[in-house]
């Protein structure tokens, strides 16, 4: 019989039966908190335009929506212990214990599986308040889906999910189950920002507070299942190791979610008290489960020591609390909130406001209505660099101040966009739509790959012992991971990058991309991680998965210039307008001439296209001056010395210099 300090292989990544029997009993309480608000739904009069609407449709979009979310949670929570709770490396395969979370992965994600495709017909009948039977018709099913943002979001969660089994029956590196982890996390960011969010005044607030509220519930759920699922393979002194850490990540995702949860309630409400409406009473039990979980976390750190048991049932009680939360984040789903019956014009209907005022230089440069998104997102990765220098600053070692530099002047850059009426404009006119689009896609991208972030981030853990993996570890597992490798590799990042201007902007996607917030902020965000992850492969100082020789970065360089002049020159002198029937629309009176934007429009994405580019060559060639002039150094001290150990000099070079982009104090010779 085995001690619990050493248990049983067997014991190994199981939940203990007494936990597990409360957590299922949760599960049956939130079955009956969703029965209970499907049943005073279905007694309630058809909404208009609803007639068709049927109790048994809304029965099961309710229950195969609350199957989903839990059958999620648990995936996630499982693949995140075999990421962030098990030990691993790169090049090995997984422990014994992370082959068991796996394993559970992939059944539990079988479940979010069937239920999200079962979703993909129930949630559009529901919406459309049509029976389920219509869009059971395989004639109709698609119609429907494609119709229905909220059933295409589901679309992609079964997709997420199955991606999730088959990593959990076939993957065998780490680097795998953190991808699936963020696939199965951008999913569910999806189907949040498509659903009640998407409707009325300010929803382009609410729609960037959904993905805000999302983000930090969805992490919390999987490192909570995960602390429970990882096991006692360490004993008490593991367990107290992972419940740890999960403690430390839940102040900051519920400040992050109570905020997003108050944006996201003030807008659906449309100015009624929550006590006037049972929408108002689920937002009132969300934000009760915020506060529990709070007060949990007090009593938790209160404690003064961690046993074993006692550490598991203070993760055991959040986990009844999030499963609450799932309840409670099904019946929001399937209640109508007030918001749906306030009346809205064209422009609010698609941008969540009303541009009625021309565009002048002080609108344009002055504070205009803010992209909750962007303005976090900024904030965060400058204050994220900040942290990682001074971390770096503390222990002894330095950083470069052109990297600082660079960095804050990207992001300082993002969040002026995203502050300022530039955003506003941009999202009713198309020329401002292009002076953002250049930006976000060369501009910040190139300032933000010189300030080395991945290279800071290792910096930043070089002196912490881990016996779990962290951000760097699983960043590194990352890079070396060759699938990954071949999908970003030079050809496929050059064709992505100038591909993409004309499959969006010369098909029918982008006006339907431009019809939806969460769609247009999808857009800035593709558009940002292109840019980004082609200028890495040009002058990024981070080292990736492809070291390019600098002539070839160059090529790359003067290749894509033609392209972006073709598809200025393009839009310039396109007899047709592009996003029509959007801009149409909306109806922008003080536009005038649509066809003469668009002129102007492709003359801005000229210009805008040539600055970035030259920042790029004048970096480029500096990096290659630095580095041949290295070389050169090493060539010489090995003819001075009269010594045949260039080979020597040059490694020991790059070590120095490795060391240097570490952040290590500088070797003394």
């Amino acid at each position: 019989m085995s001690s619990p300090a050493t248990p049983s292989s067997d014991a190994v990544g199981r939940v203990p039966r007494w936990a597990t029997l409360v957590l299922v009993l949760a599960v049956l309480g939130a079955a009956a908190l969703v029965s209970l608000v499907a049943g005073d739904l279905a007694g309630r009069p058809p909404l208009p335009g609803r007639p068709q609407a049927d109790a048994f449709t809304l029965y099961v979009s309710a229950f195969a929506d609350l199957a989903a979310r839990l059958a999620a949670g648990v995936t996630l929570g499982c693949l995140a212990g075999v990421v962030f709770f098990t030990r691993w490396t790169p090049a090995a395969p997984l422990s014994d214990q992370g082959r068991r979370l796996a394993r559970l992965a992939a059944r539990t994600g079988q479940v979010w599986l069937w239920a999200s495709a079962l979703l993909t017909c129930a949630n559009p009948a529901y919406v459309n308040g049509v029976p389920l039977a219509y869009t059971l018709r395989a004639s109709s099913w698609w119609d429907f889906v494609s119709a229905t943002p909220s059933g295409l979001a589901w679309l992609v969660s079964a997709l997420a999910a199955l991606g999730c089994v088959l990593v959990g029956f076939g993957g065998r590196r780490p680097a795998a189950f953190a991808l699936a982890l963020a696939g199965g996390l951008l999913a569910l960011v999806f189907v949040a920002v498509t659903g009640s969010v998407t409707v009325g005044a300010d929803h382009d607030w609410a729609t960037d507070a959904a993905a805000w509220l999302t983000l930090a519930l969805v992490p919390l759920v999987a490192f909570a299942v995960a602390a429970l699922a990882s096991g006692d393979a360490d004993g008490a002194a593991g367990i107290a190791r992972r419940v740890h850490r999960y403690h430390a990540l839940v102040p900051p995702l519920v400040v992050v979610a109570a905020g997003g949860l108050a944006v996201v309630a003030w807008q659906q409400l449309a100015g009624r008290r929550p006590t006037d409406d049972l929408y108002g009473w689920v937002a009132l039990g969300q934000a009760g489960v915020l506060a529990l979980l709070a007060v949990s976390w007090v009593v938790r750190a209160l404690a003064r020591e961690w046993t074993r048991r006692g550490a598991l049932a203070s993760v055991v009680r959040d986990g009844v609390l999030l499963v609450a939360w799932a309840a409670l984040a099904t019946a929001e789903n399937h209640v109508p909130s007030p918001r749906f019956g306030v009346p809205q014009t064209a422009q609010i209907n698609y941008l969540g406001y009303e541009v009625p005022i021309a565009a002048t230089l002080a609108r344009l440069v002055g504070l205009g209505r803010p992209n909750w998104l962007w303005v976090v997102l900024s904030v965060g990765a400058v204050g994220a660099y900040l942290w990682g220098v001074a971390k770096v600053r503390r222990r002894g070692g330095t950083w470069p101040i052109g990297r600082l530099i660079s960095w804050l002047l990207g992001w300082g850059l993002m969040l002026f966009l995203a502050v300022t009426g530039l955003w506003e404009y941009s999202t009713a006119v198309y020329s401002w739509h292009m002076f953002v689009h250049m930006t976000v896609n060369m501009l910040v991208p190139a300032l933000a790959v010189l300030g080395g972030p991945l290279t800071l981030l290792r910096a930043a853990s070089l002196d912490r012992t881990r016996d779990l993996a962290g951000p760097a570890e699983v960043a590194d597992a990352l890079v070396a991971f060759k699938p990954l490798g071949r999908l970003l590799s030079p050809p496929v990042l050059w064709l992505n990058y100038v591909g993409s201007l004309f499959v969006i902007y010369y098909t029918p996607l982008f006006p339907w991309l431009m019809r939806y917030h969460w769609a247009h902020q999808l857009m800035l965000l593709y558009f940002m991680v292109t840019g980004y992850a082609f200028f890495s492969l040009i002058v990024g100082v981070d080292r990736l998965w492809h070291d390019v020789p600098h002539l070839v970065r160059l090529a790359l360089t003067i290749s894509i210039m033609p392209f972006h002049a073709l598809f200025a020159v393009g839009i310039m002198s396109s007899r047709s307008l592009i996003g029509a029937e959007f801009y149409r629309t909306i109806d922008v009176s003080w536009v005038g001439d649509l066809m003469a934007d668009q002129s102007t429009a492709g003359q801005i994405t000229w210009i805008l296209g040539e600055i970035p580019l030259f920042i790029v060559m004048i970096a480029l060639a500096a990096q290659w001056f630095v580095h041949d002039r290295a070389e050169n150094a090493v060539s010489d001290v090995a003819q001075d010395s009269g010594a045949d150990d260039s080979f020597d000099a040059y490694n020991d070079m790059l070590a120095q210099l490795a060391e240097r982009d570490r952040g290590l104090p500088r070797r003394r010779p």
